[in-house]
């Protein structure tokens, strides 16, 4: 990647981030995607060969696994906390908790939909189970 991509690419991720931060009106994240961003769907879903429950993820901010892919937190934890928001939960967990009665309602702060092995396509990762 040349020095002129890279920035461009620098910019662009910034660039939602800056105007987040200008505007604290910001009530909620909805977070999309894969493995660098899944905050622990798949910890939820044993039917998924993806998991990252054992360490060494999650050593170095939650101080044990949590089924994030990292060892602490994802892109999306790190602009939530730019932001002030609090951390959005795998949905999985949440719910499962509206399931079993221990949760009335999703959280006003968003939601983490991602998932590890998930793509666009039909044929991604066919062979795994993921939401």
């Amino acid at each position: 990647m040349s020095s002129m991509e890279l920035l461009v690419t620098l910019l662009l991720l910034a660039s939602p981030v800056a105007l987040a931060k200008s505007s604290p009106s910001l009530p909620a994240i909805f977070t999309f995607g894969d493995s660098i961003f899944d905050a622990g769907n798949n910890h939820f879903n044993k039917n998924c060969t993806a998991q990252a429950d054992f360490p060494p993820y999650g050593s170095s901010f939650f101080h044990q696994p949590t089924g994030r892919f990292t060892n602490g937190r994802t892109v999306a934890d790190f602009i939530s906390q730019f932001i002030g928001l609090p951390l959005q939960k795998p949905f999985l967990e949440l719910h499962i908790q509206i399931l079993n009665g221990t949760l009335k309602r999703f959280p006003s702060n968003g939601i983490n939909f991602a998932s590890a092995g998930s793509g666009f396509l039909l044929d991604t990762n066919k062979d795994m189970v993921t939401i």
